[in-house]
């Protein structure tokens, strides 16, 4: 009996005689595989029919936190990521239905106890007779944390971290409507400073930051965590107090905010103190303005008429 059958392939070039097919497909296999070994995004590959994982990158490994083992052979839900049963077995049958599934933001908690924003995405291809889910996984935290910056930056006064003009108008804006709608009074104190003018000019401009700086902490430190501060130019500082139970409350707000700034404000570069005084207007919406130009308007005015008595404050005549 001929034992041909059983005979090695003859070698070409240190490899057997494959087919240009089955080459073709080991040169793609290996593609595919150090692909998937060296991707910067992380990749999971489950069962169509189960939803268990068949296997997982390296990078995701890294990423999350957990080993290669204790991702194979569970289901997607059993794994502490995607531990959220119900949301995660509902994404599965929806794409088992449709094939394809994206979340552009979705945040994972690692096995290091931090988070991750991702973009998630997948979809079902056959493979072989046999379907699987490929899902791409992507850390966009970096991103979301540059676009935050830029969101803040874009309403944010660089100086003190305050709301700036923008911000304050859709504040004060928020806070009319809200007290129109539940009969609420709310007040808006404009505030400029006094003296602040002399600083800059004798002692330069990075004197003045710093007054601006203390000032900004101080005005913030006596005020509700529901009110807004804003720095809108220069030397001038707004507040908005919503929810207003009774008008003594702005007036001694006011005057706590002026005791707060009458103290001195120690300039490290000069090894001195710069005192500054502060001029409050103070106008009540609906009373003194039933718009937001109209209110703004009424507190500027008033505040000028409380400089020229100099460090006090002065509702709207």
């Amino acid at each position: 009996m001929s034992n041909s059958a059983n005979a090695p392939r003859p070698m070409v070039n240190g490899a057997a005689d494959l087919s240009a097919t089955d080459q073709a497909l080991n040169v793609s296999e290996i593609r595919y595989r150090r692909l998937f070994e060296t991707a910067r995004d992380g990749i999971l590959l489950l069962n169509a029919e189960t939803g268990q994982i068949e296997d997982v990158n390296p990078f995701l490994v890294e990423l999350l936190g957990y080993t290669h083992a204790e991702f194979l052979g569970k289901n997607l839900w059993e794994v502490g990521p995607f531990r959220n049963t119900a949301l995660t077995k509902d994404a599965f049958i929806e794409l088992q239905r449709t094939g394809y599934i994206r979340y552009e933001n979705l945040p994972l908690e690692t096995n290091r106890g931090t988070q991750v924003e991702v973009e998630f995405v997948s979809n079902v291809y056959d493979c072989d007779g046999t379907k699987v889910i490929q899902c791409n996984i992507r850390d966009i935290t970096e991103r979301k944390q540059a676009e935050a910056r830029i969101r803040h930056l874009a309403y944010h006064d660089v100086l003190t971290d305050l709301p700036n003009r923008a911000l304050f108008y859709d504040r004060l804006n928020q806070a009319i409507l809200f007290a129109r709608r539940e009969r609420h009074e709310v007040a808006l104190l404009y505030l400029d400073l006094d003296g602040f003018k002399v600083v800059n000019d004798t002692l330069g401009h990075t004197a003045g930051d710093q007054v601006l700086k203390s000032v900004a902490g101080r005005i913030r430190s006596q005020v509700r965590e529901s009110d807004t501060v804003a720095r809108i130019g220069g030397d001038e500082f707004t507040v908005i107090l919503p929810r207003l139970p009774h008008r003594e409350n702005a007036a001694l707000i006011a005057q706590k905010i002026i005791d707060a700034c009458s103290a001195p404000c120690y300039l490290d570069a000069h090894k001195a103190e710069a005192c500054i005084g502060l001029s409050i207007g103070i106008a009540i919406f609906p009373a003194h303005g039933a718009d937001l130009d109209t209110l703004i308007k009424a507190a500027d005015t008033a505040m000028y008429g409380a400089k020229r008595a100099g460090n006090s404050f002065r509702f709207v005549a």
